[in-house]
């Protein structure tokens, strides 16, 4: 647990009148489409070409719409939208498998080749099992798509307002005191916004200022220290070219969250631009 400097980041709940202006249900429709449609096209590439860089994309695309469903339940009253993402979820899980198999592959073809085989062999096994239900995978999607794009209603630019203050509020409380099991919640959080903010209306954006440079960077940062725990994870031998890559991942690990201290400092100030 780090303590950064306590900030006052004030209640700010007078809203503006900007109700005229509102999220309308055919942009969140367009963009629910477009997210899925990304979907089905990384999932044909990567069972065609195996470039895992498509089951990342797959995997971003999935979170876009998750960030767009907590909008939809925080803002309107349809359930049928968030009951039939945990449904599509299974696809995102299942590309979770392989993803997961890629980066420990990639982890242990640094330093280890022995174990670096096995891992290979696991990694083929997990691509194959997916791509194996490709044609399911994408009739989930498909069948969601179709099933929830006319679902969706306008979001009032208040409601929208206020879902950013609240996470804008969360984060601030978290940064006051760093604690190392919340920066991964805190990563999300700010991806969340991230990837809603397109979406928002200008009003919104003008009234909300905030700086997506800094958030963008802050986020960057987490996953990278994160990258480091996980790394760490795969390698519990402390012998020989393996210590060394361990001692060299917790030097890392220390100068990356001394960083994140440092960038949420002031936290309150920094996510206004300027």
């Amino acid at each position: 647990m780090i303590i950064n400097g306590a900030v006052n980041f004030q209640n700010e709940t007078a809203l503006i009148n900007i109700n005229a202006r509102m999220i309308s249900k055919s942009k969140l429709r367009n963009y629910f489409i477009k997210r899925c449609d990304n979907i089905t096209e990384s999932l044909t590439h990567f069972c065609e070409s195996g470039d895992h860089e498509e089951i990342h994309r797959l995997r971003v695309e999935f979170k876009k719409l998750r960030a767009l469903v907590s909008l939809v339940s925080e803002c309107t009253d349809n359930s049928l939208i968030p009951s039939e993402f945990r449904t599509a979820k299974v696809v995102y899980k299942r590309a979770g498998i392989v993803r997961d198999a890629f980066i420990s592959h990639k982890q242990h073809i640094a330093i280890s080749p022995v174990e670096s085989e096995s891992a290979g062999e696991f990694l083929e096994l997990v691509t194959r099992q997916f791509c194996s239900k490709k044609d399911l995978h994408m009739l989930v999607i498909t069948d969601w798509r179709d099933l929830v794009k006319e679902q969706f209603e306008n979001i009032g630019n208040q409601c929208s307002l206020l879902f950013y203050r609240k996470s804008l509020s969360r984060l601030e409380h978290k940064f006051t005191v760093i604690r190392e099991n919340e920066l991964h919640e805190c990563r999300k959080i700010i991806k969340k916004l991230m990837y809603l903010y397109p979406l928002m209306s200008e009003p919104v954006k003008k009234e909300l200022n905030i700086n997506t440079d800094y958030l963008d960077a802050l986020q960057e940062e987490i996953g990278n220290w994160h990258d480091t725990l996980v790394a760490r994870e795969h390698y519990s031998v402390t012998e020989g070219d393996i210590s060394r890559h361990l001692k060299h991942l917790e030097i890392e690990s220390a100068f990356r969250l001394n960083s994140i201290c440092i960038l949420t400092e002031n936290f309150h100030d920094k996510i206004s631009s300027v």
